[in-house]
Parts: C-alpha cells; sequence; structure tokens
C-alpha cells in the first residue's frame, strides 16, 4: 500500500534540500515508508509534484545514477507483529486505547518473555534494530573521512541517509537512548509528549555522526517535540558510542 496524496504532501513538506547528490533514502519492505523517505529526502527537487507512485518517484530520483538506486529497503526498518497471538493481541489493544509507546516501554519485554515469544516485537528488540543501523553508519563515517581527505574523490564531507519506518520503531530506540543517558524519569518524559502513542506521520529525530580524529567521534542524537507553538520535550546530547552497542541484541552479533 501506498501514500494518500495527504502524506505525500506531508512527507513533501518535511523535506528541505535541493541537492541530493550524496543522500540515499531507505524504508521497510513496504512501499509507504520508502515513499515517505524518498519524498522527505527529495521532495524539494523541481521535479517532484507529489503525485509520484513509488515506481515513478524512484525513476525520477534515479535518473542521474549510473548503478544503484536512491531508495532502498532495509529490513531491520519492517514491523512485524501478529496480531492474532497473544502478544499481538494485547499490542493492538494498547494501540486502539492511545498507548502503544507506553506499553512498548513498560510491559512488551517481560510480556514476550512471559507467553515465551523470542520473536515478535519489544522495545529492547526494535532499539536494537535501530541501533544496527545507526553502527552501521558509525563505521562507514570513519571511512567516508578518509575519502573526503582524498581532494582528487571532489566530494562533499557530509553524507545524508533519510530512514522510513513504522510506529513504535524509531521511538522505541530514542526512548532506550534517553533511558540510558538522562534516566527513566526522562524516558517517560519523551513518552508523554508523544502521547503514549508515538510518533506524528513524518515526525522523527535526527543522528550526526562527527568525525573527530581516526579514533574518536561525536554521535549526537536530538529531537524536539512542539505542541501549540511552544517545546514540550527536547533532547540533544553526544551519546557515547558504548551506549548504541549496548542496545545491540547478542543474537545480532553473532
Amino acid at each position: 500500500m501506498e501514500l494518500t496524496e495527504i502524506g505525500r504532501n506531508q512527507a513533501i513538506d518535511k523535506s528541505e534540500d535541493k541537492d541530493i547528490s550524496q543522500a540515499v533514502a531507505f524504508g521497510s519492505p513496504r512501499k509507504r515508508t520508502q515513499q515517505t523517505a524518498g519524498l522527505i529526502m527529495g521532495g524539494q527537487l523541481d521535479e517532484i509534484t507529489g503525485d509520484e507512485s513509488i515506481e515513478e518517484l524512484k525513476e525520477k530520483l534515479n535518473k542521474e545514477l549510473k548503478i544503484g538506486s536512491k531508495i532502498g529497503v532495509d529490513k531491520r526498518l519492517d514491523f512485524n507483529i501478529d496480531f492474532s497471538t497473544d502478544f499481538g493481541k494485547r499490542a493492538l489493544e494498547a494501540v486502539k486505547n492511545g498507548g502503544y509507546l507506553k506499553f512498548l516501554v513498560e510491559e512488551s519485554d517481560a510480556l514476550a518473555e512471559s507467553f515465551l515469544d523470542h520473536d515478535t516485537e519489544t522495545y529492547n528488540r526494535m532499539a536494537g534494530r535501530v541501533a544496527e543501523i545507526v553502527e552501521k553508519y558509525i563505521t562507514v563515517a570513519s571511512r567516508w573521512d578518509k575519502l573526503v581527505q582524498d581532494e582528487s574523490k571532489n566530494y562533499e564531507d557530509t553524507l545524508k541517509r533519510f530512514l522510513g519506518t513504522h510506529q513504535g520503531i524509531g521511538e522505541s530506540f530514542l526512548a532506550k537512548v534517553i533511558e540510558q543517558t538522562k534516566g527513566k524519569a526522562e524516558r517517560d518524559a519523551f513518552v508523554s509528549a508523544l502521547n503514549n502513542q508515538g510518533f506524528d506521520f513524518a515526525e522523527g529525530f535526527e543522528v550526526e555522526i562527527q568525525t573527530i580524529d581516526e579514533k574518536n567521534q561525536n554521535i549526537r542524537i536530538s529531537f524536539k517535540k512542539e505542541k501549540d507553538g511552544k517545546v514540550i520535550f527536547e533532547y540533544d546530547e553526544i551519546v557515547p558510542r558504548e551506549i548504541i552497542d549496548g542496545l545491540i541484541s547478542k543474537e545480532s552479533k553473532k
């Protein structure tokens, strides 16, 4: 299923860049997340009208490419809850009651363990998947810095990546980072600021990876939530790499 006209326009409203030469968008295997990420990345380009299907969007964004695509798929961004299971029924109830994120943060891991469910979406598991993606780009950043130093390559110093995912996944990662760096009370304030449910459409956070030298990087994670013109929650911190590493599950490291 693809985005509605309203969804496409909302994604374009979030876009800022006229130059996407060093940008790539990723979504889950579901088309609407790929469209969202692609339109936030390239929505300011003159050729983008907002009426594009996912295939038309890819064609326009890829026109200057000889190989590859400006929109990719990462299965770690996908959503996987079977609502017919005992766990799934509780999760669906939380969604309907407007408390999905609160459920994930406070109940999901223990509940999955009680049901011996080792596969479904939980707070720790979803946070870990996003941490894997961040870890990937921490590694990429150091390699990229070396390429930038090579003047013959003529690269700009900034790579941009736009990720589209489903409610609960990005929020779990950010909530876990806040919990690890600022404590549970601040994490709960974040959850409350999102009305206990999750991000609004096309809302999210930023991760900026700055290479200081060959051995040191700054990982800055930031998010701001406004309501009625006022900031009701803000997080902007340099996060130690050890925290990102610690969120990745032992299974994924094997």
